[in-house]
């Protein structure tokens, strides 16, 4: 376990920058129609299985980069920083523009930050934004910047194209049980959010970053999964990217992981389950439910979702999920919120916020 604290870390502002493009579950299952016939799948099984109506989508012509430098942009504007005062950019997303140079030097460019701010990218699944946070936020406490950006801009076009594609071209040899690990990939959707972090010398903002902890179960690696990146793809069956996943499986492990995490969270941030007033969860599906959270040991009254129309945007699913808590529900002074991060490999990082 990774127990981290901080004293003098705060959220200033967050920006986020999301498609306009609707893509219903209904028009993801009309287009593997044949399939479902063959199989004797009835219509509506996605939404049904994920909770998830629908998902926004870019073009494959969307850059990570592009829309990540757009939710960069909206976040200092909100927070009144200045581009000169950024000390570190930190790009967390799954999708990446290249191998190199890092996404989070080709968003440096397109903000037009200055040459003293470090830039380099964090990949760790669905869990890459909250890994993000804690670097920024211990050079913030470190004394080695005063302010740092956190982003992932994710488009996962390529990933959802490469399944239809596979469902197509197997059709006729395509199973149910490798239908329904296929299945869960046509739950991502795009997004790009933001957040930048202060010191308490500057900060404007009310919103404290306080800590948390993280933990790996990697004997659950194999969970969930995307073929080979191209550069190690060898076999024809890969020319393009495919995506697995042992859903039911992968939930309770993370719900048994999250129990052991927020355990030790709780002692860390010294709150109970009845003092955290919001919770935040990756934003997965339905089946993050009151069962999960009570594996977890926390209120499942208390969560806030938005998978329902946005899907789940990888990296970028639970910041901007808080981000919409906040519009929506209207935090008070004193609130505590807890966000609980899962990612495959097994991973989790469960934090603490303040209002």
């Amino acid at each position: 376990m990774v127990a981290y604290r901080f004293k003098n870390v705060h959220v200033e502002g967050m920006g986020a920058f999301y498609p306009e493009t609707e893509l219903t579950s209904s028009e993801v299952e009309d287009r593997i129609a044949p399939l479902y016939e063959r199989l004797g799948i009835p219509f509506g099984t996605l939404e049904r299985l994920s909770g998830i109506r629908a998902r926004r989508m870019w073009g494959r012509d969307m850059a990570p980069s592009s829309a990540g430098a757009k939710a960069v942009e909206e976040a200092l504007d909100l927070a009144g920083i200045d581009k000169a005062s950024v000390g570190a950019l930190i790009s967390c997303s799954v999708c990446r523009d290249l191998f190199e140079p890092a996404t989070a030097c080709i968003m440096h460019g397109k903000v037009g930050l200055p040459h003293q701010t470090l830039s380099f990218d964090i990949s760790n699944a669905c869990i890459g934004f909250s890994n993000g946070l804690m670097v920024v936020a211990n050079m913030i406490e470190a004394g080695q910047i005063t302010c740092g950006v956190v982003v992932s801009a994710e488009n996962p076009a390529i990933i959802v194209d490469g399944n239809f594609r596979l469902l197509e071209e197997r059709r006729e040899s395509m199973t149910r049980e490798k239908l329904l690990k296929v299945l869960p990939t046509f739950t991502l959707g795009s997004g790009a959010i933001a957040y930048v972090l202060t010191h308490s010398s500057i900060a404007k903002s009310p919103i404290r970053y306080h800590g948390g902890v993280a933990l790996t179960a990697s004997e659950h690696a194999g969970l969930c999964g995307g073929n080979g990146d191209f550069c190690v793809m060898r076999d024809e069956e890969d020319r393009y990217p495919i995506m697995e996943t042992e859903s039911s499986v992968l939930i309770e492990s993370a719900a048994q992981l999250g129990g052991r995490a927020w355990g030790l969270a709780s002692d860390v941030l010294g709150w109970s389950a009845e003092e955290v007033d919001h919770v935040v969860c990756h934003q997965v599906g339905k089946q993050v439910n009151s069962d999960f959270y009570s594996k977890l040991g926390l209120p499942f009254e208390k969560d806030f979702a938005i998978y329902q129309d946005y899907g789940n945007m990888v990296s970028a699913a639970l910041p901007s999920a808080l981000r919409m808590a906040i519009e929506q529900r209207g935090f008070s002074s004193g609130d505590k919120v807890v966000t609980t991060a899962f990612g495959s490999g097994l991973n989790a990082v469960f934090s603490g916020f303040t209002w």
